[in-house]
């Protein structure tokens, strides 16, 4: 993570903070197979509550037990560690572009022939 540690002083709302905060995540061996793990849970949890015709946004109260750290945990680390402390709407930013690429990765993955 040493090459965005300048990120401090830039503007946090710009997209590119977003892509180095997931270029980050992706470097990190330990970090990144845990937030592939998080999409996995996540889209193994809204397939079957699809399946029962439940809501998708219940998926906090009716699966309070997940993988842990969850990924707003994993989120909040990674950001703290870049920025030391940063805003929660960008933490929430941050969480959804982990989550997006990592799903993005996974769809890549399955779509290769093996």
């Amino acid at each position: 993570m040493g090459e965005i540690r300048y990120l401090a002083n830039r503007d946090l709302s710009k997209h590119d903070v977003l892509d180095r905060i997931v270029a980050a995540a992706r470097s990190n061996a330990g970090l990144w197979p845990m937030v592939k793990e998080r999409a996995m849970e996540t889209r193994a949890l809204k397939s079957e509550l699809g399946r029962l015709g439940v809501d998708a946004s219940d998926i906090d109260r009716l699966f309070p037990t997940r993988l842990t750290p969850t990924i707003t945990e994993l989120t909040e680390e990674l950001v703290s560690t870049i920025f030391g402390s940063c805003p929660p709407d960008m933490q929430s930013r941050a969480q959804a572009a982990l989550l997006l690429a990592a799903e993005s990765e996974l769809d890549a993955d399955m779509a290769q022939p093996t």
